[in-house]
């Protein structure tokens, strides 16, 4: 009988660990995922988007917790990469807020009328 609790002390302490290699493994499986889309040109979004810089848009995230409660923000696109976007926004109150936002959280973006901003 004591054999028995022995045996599943060894075999939890076995599988204790299983839990970080799987992280590590959804780790590399992301990187692997983000290096095979860059090969194959999965950054058109940030081709289409970087043609927006010093453009006045009007921007949709599917995150609505990061505008709280508005999930849609007219701004002005500062610069753009392969992932992010910085972005120039005036809030409520009237302050100028600048935001970095992954390229990926974008849903939509609709260029305003008018065009450029110098």
């Amino acid at each position: 009988m004591e054999w028995l609790g022995v045996i599943a002390f060894i075999m939890i302490m076995c599988y204790s660990s299983y839990p970080d290699k799987v992280k590590k493994l959804e780790a590399n499986v992301k990187k692997l995922e983000k290096r095979e889309k860059r090969e194959q040109g999965g950054n058109g979004m940030s081709k289409l988007i970087s043609e927006l810089v010093n453009k006045e848009c009007k921007i949709k995230i599917d995150e609505a917790m990061f505008w709280i409660g508005n999930n849609e923000v007219t701004c002005l696109v500062l610069d753009v990469d392969d992932e992010w976007v910085k972005i120039c926004y005036t809030d409520k109150k009237g302050k100028q807020i600048v935001k970095i936002v992954r390229i990926e959280s974008i849903d939509e973006v609709e260029l305003l009328e008018t065009q450029t901003v110098s």
